[in-house]
């Protein structure tokens, strides 16, 4: 549970990355994103595509909710009320210092627009994306029937609390982008 963002890349080097906004027109935070170490300022591989957008989360896990509440503690500001909202609030800092300062990180999802890349499906996609560095969810599993995606769930209705980092619930997509 964290802030959506679109990661710009040109010939495989970031460019521009927004948050979604209203939907229509996000805010342009690069110099921002630029700062999280997750966030690949140029893609690993012999072929960039010539232009990219990568989707994706920022978040903060709560082991970096809990230290950045304690380091505000000592001070005169507010508790961060929970980590979506700190990771927002980091992520629109004025000054890159203090979003640098905190452990925020992201976990990519998907693409949109893309030239040069021919994928068909979301495994397909996730699977070239983690090989051009970017971190895509580890749990992420691809399922042939929807008996197998409600096991996987009920699972993970167990398996939540494990996690260092907050879940509003499950994504489930139909792999092939034909579909």
């Amino acid at each position: 549970d964290g802030l959506a963002v679109n990661l710009t890349y040109e010939n495989g080097v970031l460019v521009r990355g927004a948050t979604r906004g209203d939907g229509v027109q996000g805010e342009d935070v690069t110099v921002n994103l630029r700062t999280i170490r997750a966030i690949p300022l140029r893609m690993r591989g012999d072929d960039p595509a010539p232009l990219l957008e990568v989707r994706g989360e920022v978040y903060l896990p709560l082991s970096g909710f809990r230290q950045l509440n304690e380091q505000l503690a000592g001070t005169n500001q507010k508790l961060a009320p929970n980590p979506r909202n700190a990771a927002a609030g980091s992520l629109r800092q004025k000054n890159s210092a203090i979003t640098a300062s905190r452990p925020l990180s992201l976990w990519v999802y998907g693409v949109g627009v893309r030239e040069g890349v021919e994928v068909r499906t979301h495994s397909e996609t996730l699977e070239w994306l983690r090989e051009r560095g970017f971190r895509t969810n580890p749990f992420a599993e691809r399922f042939d029937s929807i008996e197998e995606v409600a096991k996987a769930i009920e699972g993970w209705e167990k398996r939540r609390a494990e996690l260092d980092y907050e879940i509003d619930g499950i994504v489930i997509k139909v792999d092939s982008f034909d579909q």
